[in-house]
């Protein structure tokens, strides 16, 4: 029997110490790209596989990474969570999911007190839950990904959706609109409130008001801006444009204004926030303020990483731009942000 090649035998081929193998078996972001690399191919024609649990009993660690999300079938949310899993994979780590909509919160309690992972990545942090102060409580490294929230004293990564959302007030503004609908949500994330407040912001400095009748406050799902734009299409004098905080509210809201056998751009702009990838399909073609979806994990997980191997460290908070995508449901008229003022 040939017996299995040992932690020595892997390093002399390597030609590294045995060391520096073990950084690479446990994950540690310390070695040189090239170096893990040939480490790495080393493992795989040795058809090495270290076994977990004794790694984990020895290291202290899983190189497990523990995510939590909410409704993982909404297009930027599977994007999302695509994304996660690939990031991980890319650096040796694995991922556990816990469906936050689902399991009540004795059940995510206990599990962050398991110790079952390396680190946490949240997705879906609002004001009022106490998922993110239990998480930083359980001393597991946390980071909070796409909705952070303010002061909060942990990593954190999001995306400038206030100055995205003031760009996509901007770009309507300086197209001609004046008669403007919002449909907004009625949740606690940052990420709303901020799409929002920027959208309004842009629209005020422009000198025009929103008529309260021209918002609608409604829930997630696509069938929430299928009737948002039902009501609002619906009034005497129908909003021009209609801007809403998420892909998939516009999405209804395209369904809706066609259901009512208008056209989209002729009739009614419609603009959209996250630029996933439904948004390009022809039958949306749905100009939208793009989330930076990959840089947002890539550093999410940097950050996440660093946490596990430095506890102290002090903690980030990474804002990411949020470009507009423009596409048909906005008649692609040309828009270029002035990059030195920082606005439109």
């Amino acid at each position: 029997m040939v017996r299995p090649p040992t932690s020595r035998d892997l390093a002399r081929l390597a030609g590294v110490s045995q060391a520096t193998v073990s950084r690479v078996l446990t994950n540690n972001p310390k070695v040189n790209p090239e170096t893990r690399a040939r480490v790495l191919q080393v493992l795989k024609d040795a058809n090495y596989t270290p076994n977990a649990l004794a790694r984990a009993m020895k290291t202290g660690k899983t190189d497990t990474i523990g995510v939590f999300m909410t409704r993982v079938t909404s297009p930027f949310h599977a994007e999302l969570l695509d994304e996660i899993g690939r990031v991980l994979s890319s650096v040796g780590l694995h991922m556990i999911l816990w469906n936050i909509e689902h399991d009540p919160e004795e059940t995510i309690a206990d599990v962050l007190q398991q110790r079952l992972v390396d680190g946490f990545l949240l997705t879906s942090a609002t004001y009022d839950s106490r998922l993110h102060t239990m998480a930083l409580a359980s001393g597991t490294p946390t980071v909070l990904l796409h909705r952070g929230i303010d002061g909060l004293d942990c990593d954190q990564v999001v995306g400038d959706n206030w100055q995205g959302a003031y760009d996509a007030g901007r770009y309507l503004v300086e197209a001609g609109h004046t008669d403007i609908g919002l449909v907004t949500l009625t949740h606690t994330g940052n990420t709303s409130r901020d799409r929002d407040l920027g959208f309004r912001a842009a629209l005020n400095d422009a000198g025009v008001k929103i008529k309260p009748s021209n918002v609608v406050s409604v829930g997630v799902p696509h069938a929430d801006g299928h009737a948002a734009a039902l009501k609002l299409l619906s009034k005497k004098k129908p909003p021009t444009a209609i801007y809403t905080v998420t892909d998939l509210l516009a999405f209804g809201i395209l369904d809706g204004t066609r259901a009512l056998g208008r056209k989209v751009p002729d009739d009614v702009w419609v603009i959209g926030f996250d630029n996933t990838d439904l948004a390009a399909w022809e039958s949306f073609d749905l100009t939208s303020v793009a989330q930076p979806v990959h840089a947002i994990v890539e550093t999410g997980v940097s950050l996440l990483r660093k946490r596990i191997e430095d506890p102290d460290r002090p903690t980030e908070v990474v804002t990411l731009p949020c470009p507009l995508e423009i596409r048909g449901s906005t008649a692609r008229t040309p828009w270029k942000k002035d990059t030195a003022s920082g606005s439109a």
